[in-house]
């Protein structure tokens, strides 16, 4: 479909058995941003995810088009989702999904430059609010359970790298 594909490889592991490996397979590369803003709060979402049944927590973010600028792309949907835009963005780094069945990645900026008050616009499936929050609110969700979004868990690890929260 137009977010993913499914191969079917068949491999000869290192000890000579064959083996089919299923790969998930993406053309988009993923993007997020941890926005901060002159308090110090970071940007939280909320969305209903199907796949886990629940509302979760996370960072504005989607995927870059074929072709697409990475900061582009970011601004872009930092715009869709929450009508702020966004000024300079740092790339914070980025991880692969999950290497053990999908070549996807996904890469996190940082943005603390950014105007209010433009219009949203969700797609369809999208039914998102927004909240800022201290970041030690954010990782004691992440202590209690709460937000278990991987990426939200690898931008907090960027941000304490980059010494942008402690």
């Amino acid at each position: 479909n137009r977010w993913l594909h499914v191969t079917l490889d068949t491999v000869r592991l290192p000890d000579g058995q064959i083996y089919e490996y299923t790969t998930i397979r993406r053309d988009k590369a993923g993007v997020a941003v941890a926005v901060i803003n002159a308090h110090g709060q970071i940007l939280i979402e909320q969305e209903y995810r199907l796949p886990v049944g629940q509302v979760v927590y996370q960072l504005p973010g989607g995927l870059a088009d074929v072709g697409e600028d990475l900061v582009d792309s970011m601004r872009r949907e930092l715009r869709e989702e929450t009508g702020l835009l966004a000024g300079e963005l740092h790339h914070l780094g980025s991880f692969w999904n999950n290497p053990a069945s999908s070549d996807g990645q996904c890469h996190v900026f940082l943005c603390r430059d950014f105007q209010g008050g433009g219009p949203t616009h969700h797609d369809t499936a999208e039914f998102v609010a927004w909240e800022w929050r201290d970041p030690d609110w954010v990782k004691a969700r992440v202590a209690d359970g709460s937000i278990r979004d991987r990426v939200v868990l690898c931008a907090l690890a960027y941000l304490w790298l980059a010494g942008e929260i402690a």
